[in-house]
């Protein structure tokens, strides 16, 4: 299989983990990697280009004029950072744009597209079955009161719709709270996308 890795965030231990996400991957596919994080270190990224070598990347700062947290209500989220949220929603939007851009000026087909952070260390590797239209595919894990929002996969129309998340829409309309894992849910519920729970095992190592 030919597969687009969307990379988003932080870059650490990129070098720790490289082996780790290439083998839980599956050394037989193809693998393109892509990249958007914002502010990291030179080093890290250095090392994360000579690793991953990334068909496109940005680590430009992220400017933006809203506060999703403004539309906070609930008690549960007074916890939530939200400039991490933002960054991370921003960082989702910006990997999927450097895929589409590489797409349309290469011509280039991907069997399946996988959303991940770099501080999951796997388990078990990927079994990537035939994907399903209309479908994505989320582990059984760190749904946090609403739905995983660290690794996701399928088709590409599917993760357009997922790494392209409008969270400012989102809560204009009342469809969640400021919340990560509540946003994420709320907008495959929106696209009236299909979720399938994969075996993927993993836990974070920041």
């Amino acid at each position: 299989m030919h597969i687009a890795v969307l990379v988003y965030g932080r870059l650490n231990k990129c070098v720790e983990h490289y082996e780790n996400i290439r083998n839980s991957l599956g050394q037989e596919n193809t693998i393109d990697f892509f990249l958007s994080s914002d502010n990291s270190k030179q080093e890290l990224l250095d090392d994360f280009i000579k690793l991953y070598n990334p068909i496109l990347y940005t680590n430009e700062l992220i400017h933006y004029d809203y506060d999703l947290g403004k539309y906070k209500k609930k008690e549960q989220t007074k916890y939530v950072f939200i400039p991490n949220m933002t960054s991370h929603f921003i960082n989702k939007n910006r990997v999927i744009a450097l895929l589409e851009e590489h797409i349309h000026k290469h011509d280039i087909y991907y069997d399946c597209v996988v959303s991940l952070r770099i501080d999951c260390v796997f388990r078990n590797t990927f079994h990537f079955t035939p994907l399903e239209e209309n479908t994505i595919y989320i582990p059984e894990s760190y749904d946090y009161d609403g739905i995983n929002d660290m690794i996701a996969y399928g088709k590409l129309d599917v993760m357009k719709k997922y790494n392209y998340i409008n969270a400012v829409d989102l809560l204009e309309k009342s469809l969640s709270i400021p919340h990560p894992e509540s946003l994420t849910y709320a907008n495959i519920l929106f696209h009236k996308i299909k979720i399938k729970r994969c075996k993927v095992s993993y836990y974070l190592e920041r």
